[in-house]
Parts: structure tokens; sequence; C-alpha cells
């Protein structure tokens, strides 16, 4: 697996900037060319320059897999049809709280979406996914996804998460993991991380101790 720190738009919080799966990298049009040859080397996976309601906060506003994204409500018509010029299939999510990136995490095997989010919203990402959401929250927290890094390799999840709720997390995902910070004490490890099962890019900031569970977590030994 390609492991390395680094950042995007010279931010340690590369999360935030970034919205990977398999085959593509969402990334700022802002993005710094040594950060774009990061995230295509280290992920292994098509990075596409990107804004989504005109911010290049594209961890925050979108979450995928393979060739599909969900994005904020925020994404004008424009900046859909760019994503679906790059080959992507895209649902605009229309929802009040509007940081889909945030709200939700998911895999080949299953997907949790923030307790936030509307029964309408939840059934619209189902169906567009394929795949049933179990709503929760995560050791109190209702940013779902920025509380959770998930690949189909392995699982990272906020240290705050309980027993019973990692434990359904690894039953839903099918997935081994680990629960730690990111980014020297970060709780919010998806605003920190930006993986898929080919690799992972965590923040500078991260210590020598977060990096080897993290590398642990996302392997899923």
């Amino acid at each position: 697996m390609n492991f390395s720190k680094g950042t995007v738009r010279g931010s340690p919080y590369v999360g935030v900037f970034c919205s990977a799966t398999d085959d593509y990298a969402l990334v700022p049009f802002s993005v710094q060319p040594k950060e774009l040859r990061l995230v295509e080397e280290k992920l292994e996976a098509s990075a596409i320059r990107a804004s989504i309601g005109n911010s290049g906060l594209l961890g925050v506003l979108a979450k995928g897999i393979g060739n599909k994204f969900a994005v904020s409500s925020l994404a004008d018509r424009n900046e859909v049809k760019a994503l679906e010029k790059e080959g992507l299939e895209v649902l605009a999510v229309q929802e009040n709280y509007t940081a889909t990136g945030n709200l939700m995490a998911l895999n080949k095997s299953g997907a949790i979406a923030s307790p936030l989010f509307s029964e309408k919203a939840v059934t619209a990402l189902g169906k567009f996914f394929g795949t049933k959401i179990e709503q929760m929250a995560i050791g109190g927290n209702e940013l779902s996804g920025a509380c959770v890094t998930v690949t189909n390799k392995g699982l990272i999840a906020n240290p705050n998460i309980s027993e019973s709720e990692f434990e359904r997390l690894e039953t839903l995902f099918r997935v081994r993991g680990m629960a730690t910070t990111a980014n020297f004490g970060d709780l919010m490890v998806g605003n920190s991380i930006v993986a898929n099962s080919k690799g992972a890019i965590v923040g500078e900031k991260t210590s020598g101790s977060e990096l080897s569970r993290i590398d642990e977590g996302l392997r899923g030994d």
C-alpha cells in the first residue's frame, strides 16, 4: 500500500480538500503541481481538478465510490456537467445540510450517513450507490463522514467511538480497522486523511505513533 504524509493547497487537512475513490480523486483547481503528483502516485487514481459551489473544499462537499460521487446541493449545473464530462456519475444531494462529504462514508460493502440527513436524501443516496445506508453518529458526533475514513481494505475512526459503534462499522464495511487521531491530535480523521484501497495521504503534522496506527488500520491487518 502506498503511504505518505503530505498537504493539499499547503494544508495538512488533506481530507478537507480532496475526495478519492479507487479510480478518481477530486482536487481543487489551486492544488500545487507537487501535491497533484503525490495524489496520483500514492492513490494510483486519476486526479480531476474541480470545484463545488465555487469552493475547493472537495472532501467536505463530496463522497464517492468507483466513478460515482454524491456532491453537495451547492454544486451548480456547470460544475456537475464538468464532472460528468470526466466520466463520473454525479448526484447532487438536495438537502439542507450541504457538507455531503462530512456526512457520509462508504465502501463497496456498505455506507453510513449522518442522522442529520433526511429520509428522502438517504433513500436517494442508497438508490444512487446501490447500497443500504445506515444512519448513525460516531461517538456522539453527527458528522459521521468526518469521523471515519474507510476503504475496501480498512477503516480509521474517531477515537471517541464506542466499542459497539466500532463493531457495527467493521460489520457493515466488512473490514478491520483502528481508532486513532491524525495530524497530531485531530479527532476528525476524515479531515486529515485521504485514502483508497491502493494508498493514503495523511496530513504532514501526523505523529509517528498516529502514522503507525493509521497504516495498520487502513491495511486491515
